[in-house]
């Protein structure tokens, strides 16, 4: 037999097939599923299908070979259709880059402590599997929006927690540059992923990843105002002219100090825009409108505008708006508010999702924000009051806190 791809229930899908086909094929889906579909349904892998996604690559991957990656993870799921095999060419990526930590060297990492995600920097610990971490700044956090809503200067200012031990699960490497920037948008590809497998809750744990490292390589904000070095000294001068009874030239000063503070109020804020945390922050918006939560999409639409200031809209936030309105004509796929666990129709996409093998660091984050299900027996065991609280923390999902 073979392995091919098959087009069927609106998706790709790869399967074994007999080496000789005729008008109809019958095909034998990875979960064990077996039907028959028409010939030209039935596609050969690509060709670099055939090989392990690190296949020649030795050691830490460079930013050349994680760009590879995502593009054909990239082209799995724009051109073939499955996403279930894109999603492993991203994680593949994904787990090389994770925790590398060599001797008694100090890794830059993100660390994660609770539902936040800090920016840290690890050194192996002599208790093997654990790090010892040093940390930094907030990066990503159910509270972030309240924190940063006073804050000074649009600068956060959150104490960081002690030092402490860590297992190497809560840890994850994080690189500058270029590096950097591809690992963010595997983090992203892989969201998409999980969105056209119905897993919209790993791809709202991909986005806040991909949102700390964002925020990461974010230049800081200037200390200063903006054009406060000309301006002032423009300004006195202005007044020190008018003050010597030379009108014409204080006012032209004055206005020329003006019309500088204003040009460097628009440069700062193109400066400050950024589009690639806009890209992220609709891509979660749209992960929990999957989820149902249409009023918690709305906010991260409202936010991905904040960041992205004067710059153009890009496609993300294109599809957010489209997805916003066609929720609100009704046509959004509606989900329970108080979803039983143990009554959860399982389907092909849901056995696809579970396959992908994932890094250590989003295992944790996983089960830190959703460790345990709630099933419709301890559902039913509880009094009304605590019901409706229970099914109002699940309508409200990990954006409980942001309410």
């Amino acid at each position: 037999r073979r392995r091919v791809r098959v087009r069927y229930e609106g998706a790709a899908r790869r399967a074994t097939a007999p080496a000789s086909t005729g008008s109809t094929v019958p095909v034998r889906f990875q979960n064990g599923e077996e039907v028959t579909v028409a010939a030209e349904e039935v596609q050969d892998l690509k060709g670099f299908e055939n090989k392990d996604p690190l296949d020649g690559i030795v050691g830490p991957l460079s930013a050349v070979e994680a760009a590879s990656l995502r593009e054909r993870a990239e082209e799995l799921l724009l051109e073939a259709k499955d996403a279930q095999a894109a999603a492993e060419w991203c994680s593949a990526g994904l787990q090389r880059m994770a925790l590398q930590l060599e001797g008694g060297a100090e890794q830059h990492v993100l660390a994660m402590r609770g539902r936040e995600i800090w920016e840290g920097f690890a050194i192996q610990a002599d208790e093997a599997g654990t790090s010892q971490v040093r940390f930094g700044r907030l990066l990503e956090s159910p509270e972030l929006r309240g924190l940063m809503k006073n804050s000074k200067n649009g600068r956060l200012q959150v104490d960081p927690p002690s030092e402490q031990m860590l297992p190497n699960e809560r840890i994850c490497s994080v690189y500058a540059g270029h590096l950097g920037v591809e690992q963010m948008e595997l983090h992203l590809s892989r969201a998409r992923c999980w969105l056209a497998l119905d897993s919209a809750q790993h791809a709202v744990l991909d986005c806040s990843c991909a949102l700390a490292i964002c925020r990461l390589l974010a230049p800081p904000p200037p200390a200063r105002a903006p054009g406060f070095e000309l301006t002032v000294p423009l300004l006195v001068l202005g007044i020190a002219m008018a003050f010597a009874r030379q009108f014409t030239v204080g006012i032209v000063l004055c206005a020329g100090a003006f019309l500088w503070d204003y040009l460097a109020q628009q440069r700062a804020k193109r400066t400050a825009a950024n589009a690639q945390l806009a890209k992220v922050l609709a891509l979660r918006g749209r992960c929990k409108l999957q989820q149902g939560l249409a009023g918690l999409a709305q906010n991260e639409l409202r936010w991905a505008l904040e960041e992205l200031g004067p710059l153009d809209e890009g496609e993300e936030i294109r599809k957010l708006r489209k997805e916003l309105r066609q929720a609100k004509g009704g046509n959004q796929r509606k989900r329970p508010m108080l979803a039983p666990a143990d009554a959860m129709q399982r389907t092909w996409r849901s056995d696809a999702a579970d396959a992908v093998r994932v890094d250590g660091f989003l295992s944790a984050l996983n089960l830190e924000c959703h460790g345990k299900s709630l099933t419709l027996a301890d559902a039913q065991a509880k009094g009304e009051d605590e019901r409706c609280q229970l099914g109002y923390m699940d309508y409200c999902g990990d954006g409980f806190n942001a309410m």
